[in-house]
């Protein structure tokens, strides 16, 4: 029996003369193997974000520049896009490389054409109607927590002034952040798990996405538009479509604060509802077409020894991925308080 570009064909049954298949648990132990092995270099990349992070926080203060990046927003846009492409950037192309080796994938960053005309416009409504499902879900929890004297918090993001202030902080939110983050969740982290089935990968790359944003006002938000990304991006077949999602949603977001005390508030709440509920409708629309489209492709079906839940288990409990997820866990609380 021949395996093939890491795929396995159909088996008849578990048990060979009476006892487990020697062949199937031989490939059990090698794909839990290749799964934790994946985990260890996806959790490894996450931990040096971390500690870039801290490092730049410390050298900043070391020298006198913290106040400055806290006071200062044309400053903190600036030096956060540095440290986004030193703390994400960086990290992810080393250890994805090793996570790309490993998988034996030869691409892990499918930047190419759509699989089928007419599903990127689809995909790309249906994408920003579940980022607005999103975004009233985190006001629905902010809202509900803070009922029982818990109130959250994310960090602050200066909004520099003048047109060089926008065009940086464009830079910093709608191309960079959108770009790097998709590579490194969407890219070489979901990509790389596919071979163990699409939906595992999807979750698994919304979980680390969501855990990623250390803090319960954009956790949530991440870890659902973590899942509609990643699905679109498989039924598509191209990364473009994460990116481009990922980047329209910043920019609203974006045109939104900076219109905020800038014009009639009543006028902005009014306009801005109406967007949100227009795109939901339209993306609820869109995605009902999309799905029809996208499963008349065919699609290449895998096969795994392993069970979803032994999949889960393999993933998350990794020594360093069991370290990313405290330490991940710790810095969220760090923005939670008790009122």
């Amino acid at each position: 029996m021949n395996e093939q570009n890491g795929y396995y064909p159909p088996q008849n049954g578990p048990y060979y003369y009476g006892v487990p298949d020697p062949m199937r648990v031989e490939r059990k132990k090698r794909e839990k193997r290749e799964i934790r092995l994946q985990s260890t270099f996806a959790s490894c990349a996450v931990l040096t974000l971390v500690l870039i992070q801290n490092v730049a926080v410390t050298f900043m203060s070391l020298f006198g520049l913290y106040t400055r990046y806290t006071s200062d927003p044309l400053f903190q846009a600036g030096a956060d896009i540095i440290i986004l492409l030193l703390s994400l950037f960086l990290p992810f192309m080393l250890f994805g490389k090793l996570i790309e080796k490993q998988s034996g994938l030869k691409d892990s960053l499918p930047f190419v054409k759509p699989k089928a005309k007419g599903l990127m416009p689809l995909a790309i409504v249906s994408g920003l109607g579940f980022c607005m499902i999103a975004n009233i879900a985190t006001n629905i929890l902010t809202s509900f927590v803070s009922a029982f004297g818990v109130e959250l918090s994310s960090p602050d993001l200066g909004l520099p002034e003048g047109v060089f202030g926008v065009v940086v902080s464009f830079v910093r939110v709608v191309l960079f952040a959108a770009f790097i983050e998709e590579i490194a969740f969407r890219g070489y982290i979901m990509q790389n798990l596919r071979k163990f089935g699409d939906g595992f990968a999807v979750a698994m790359a919304a979980l680390v996405f969501g855990l990623m944003h250390c803090n319960l006002i954009q956790a949530p938000f991440a870890l659902i538009v973590g899942f509609a990304l990643g699905y679109l991006s498989i039924k598509t077949g191209t990364l473009w479509t994460a990116v481009i999602i990922h980047g329209l949603n910043n920019l609203i977001s974006l045109v939104v604060s900076y219109l905020n005390g800038r014009v009639d508030q009543n006028l902005l709440n009014n306009v801005s509802s109406l967007l949100i509920y227009a795109l939901i409708i339209a993306g609820l629309v869109c995605f009902f077409a999309f799905v029809r489209r996208a499963n008349a492709i065919p699609s290449f079906k895998t096969r795994t020894e392993l069970s979803g839940g032994e999949k889960v288990l393999c993933y998350l409990t990794t020594p360093t991925m069991i370290i990313a997820i405290i330490l991940m866990l710790y810095f969220t609380a760090q923005y939670v308080k008790l009122v």
